[in-house]
């Protein structure tokens, strides 16, 4: 037994380390793959207009990308290990769609690419706290209860989304809505990125420093009362969270 749990657990470290090695390399090719050619040799030379869209362009939308990946790979494991459920997904709360919905909003009813932003994150948002506040109708505390609330919210989110799109100019709105929910880093440039990034962090931090509790939500919810956990309480908690680390990397 002791050797199958260390052989897994060494299959485990070679796949995270080989898993690391491969995103530093496709993460240093992308700062060189772009419309506007950056060569080493201009780099090293102290070229202005390289250095401008190697570190305002190439250098931010790779740190985010991987940022990003990496505090939705969080929270994925986040709502698994809360739902008990290897297939969970932080859209099963309608984060995804409630941002959908508010840059939809944003896109229609406001102008600038910061209102258009400031309107997905406050649609994930109140997606979620309309979800935990449905679920919190029921003092059962069942994991059910909250994955159905988000189903409802999800399926309300999408049919405001489809009638934010049926009143779009089909010329211009429509198309600026669909792009935006179709998601890209084009968008993203070194001056714009600091309040996201500083919010999934804080958030990524918080999550690091109850770890051990998450985990202890995988067990029986009378195994986890019996160690001490609010369950409740803790599952509330965690799961508002790693929503908002999703609504930072999605808006």
């Amino acid at each position: 037994m002791k050797r199958s749990t260390a052989s897994s657990t060494a299959k485990t470290n070679l796949m995270c380390t080989a898993g690391m090695i491969l995103l530093i390399v496709l993460a240093v090719c992308s700062l060189f793959v772009g419309k506007y050619p950056l060569t080493m040799a201009k780099l090293l030379s102290g070229d202005p207009l390289q250095w401008r869209v190697f570190w305002t362009l190439r250098f931010s939308r790779a740190i985010v990308g991987m940022m990003g990946g990496f505090a939705l790979g969080m929270a994925g494991f986040v709502y698994q290990t809360v739902f008990r459920n290897p297939l969970a997904s932080p859209d099963i709360i309608g984060v995804s769609s409630g941002a959908s919905a508010g840059a939809a909003a944003g896109i229609l009813f406001l102008s600038g690419a910061a209102a258009v932003t400031l309107s997905a994150f406050a649609g994930a948002l109140l997606a979620v706290l309309v979800a935990l506040g449905l679920s919190s109708i029921d003092r059962s505390g069942k994991n059910s209860t909250i994955v159905l609330s988000g189903i409802a919210v999800h399926s309300l989110a999408q049919t405001l989304l489809m009638a934010l799109k049926l009143t779009a100019d089909p010329e211009r709105e429509l198309a600026s809505i669909e792009y935006w929910i179709m998601g890209s880093l084009n968008g993203i440039s070194l001056h714009g990125i600091g309040g996201h990034m500083l919010l999934c962090l804080c958030c990524m931090v918080v999550l690091f420093v109850l770890h051990r509790q998450i985990v202890l939500l995988s067990a029986e919810e009378g195994e986890a009362r019996m160690l001490g956990v609010n369950v409740g309480g803790l599952r509330l908690l965690v799961l508002l969270v790693a929503t908002l680390v999703v609504s930072g990397v999605v808006s």
